[in-house]
């Protein structure tokens, strides 16, 4: 019978072995629902009680539940990774490497790591009668749109007294999370031959009004609500990605800018929301 270490190890390799990239952008963006069958299997093999939540196309969220009642213990994590770059890596990404007493591998840290870590941990509980339940959760779509916990949230599960959110923090408690919205701005100009600029409307000079705008907004955010819980104490506003024109010698007449915010709890992301469109409805 394999150690809690061994299994661990073999269950992160398991995970970080089955591709789940979310993004915004749809050539990356991947369905986790084989990881969640996976964590699914595993828990039933405790003695956990496993439902899974339909959020879309091969997108799903787990809500595993040993013992019953109101209350209980939330572990929760998210199934998704990041998108990678494979030439930046000393190893493949997809297979876990050890390597100095480390193990290397897309999410095994972020946050594929934690699933094993929590299982082992829940097993000591398997033949227990639990005052209050105790409840892994597995979500979709942390790194891009949140549809997955938007989906619970909408469900208003799990109600639990307290959870433990999985995020590595480098084994420091943490009791306070920044908030995060991701939105996109679109700008429609209209395209034409570069020899003649008055022929056209430049969309990606539209955008540069636009950019200065959210960087002006960017650093009067993190005047007004600044909080030194935080490591770094302020909001962000991150110009992540933009798209826009097809070649050198025509005017772009389409460009779009997806950012994101991520403010401190003082800041309400609707009321955020509010003033970037109060700002950009002037330009």
């Amino acid at each position: 019978m394999p150690t809690s270490a061994q299994r661990i190890t073999e269950q992160l390799g398991q995970l970080v072995g089955t591709p789940s990239v979310s993004s915004t952008d749809s050539s990356w963006d991947q369905g986790n629902r084989a990881v969640v069958d996976l964590l699914a299997g595993w828990v039933e093999d405790l003695g956990f009680t496993a439902e899974v939540q339909e959020v879309g196309p091969d997108k799903a969220n787990l809500i595993a539940t040993l013992g019953s009642g109101p209350g209980g213990l939330v572990l929760s994590g998210h199934t998704d990774t990041v998108p990678f770059d494979e030439g930046r890596w000393q190893s493949d990404p997809l297979c876990l490497t050890e390597r100095n007493d480390r193990f290397y591998g897309l999410g095994s840290t972020d946050m594929k790591g934690f699933f094993p870590i929590a299982l082992a941990a829940a097993a000591a509980f398997r033949d227990e009668q639990l005052a209050q339940p105790l409840i892994l959760l597995a979500t979709a779509d942390e790194e891009s749109s949140m549809n997955g916990a938007r989906s619970l949230a909408q469900l208003g599960r799990p109600k639990s007294r307290a959870a433990i959110i999985g995020e590595p923090t480098s084994l420091v408690p943490v009791r306070m999370h920044k908030g995060i919205m991701m939105e996109s701005v679109t700008v429609t100009g209209r395209a034409g031959h570069s020899s003649n600029p008055e022929l056209g409307n430049s969309a990606l000079e539209g955008m540069h009004a636009v950019i200065a705008q959210l960087l002006a907004f960017r650093t009067e955010l993190s005047e007004r609500f600044s909080n030194d819980f935080f490591n770094v104490a302020y909001p962000t506003l991150n110009l992540g990605c933009i798209h826009g024109g097809d070649s050198p010698n025509r005017i772009c007449g389409r460009t779009e800018l997806h950012f994101d915010v991520r403010m401190t709890p003082a800041g309400d992301n609707a009321t955020v929301r509010g003033e970037i469109d109060q700002r950009l409805a002037t330009l």
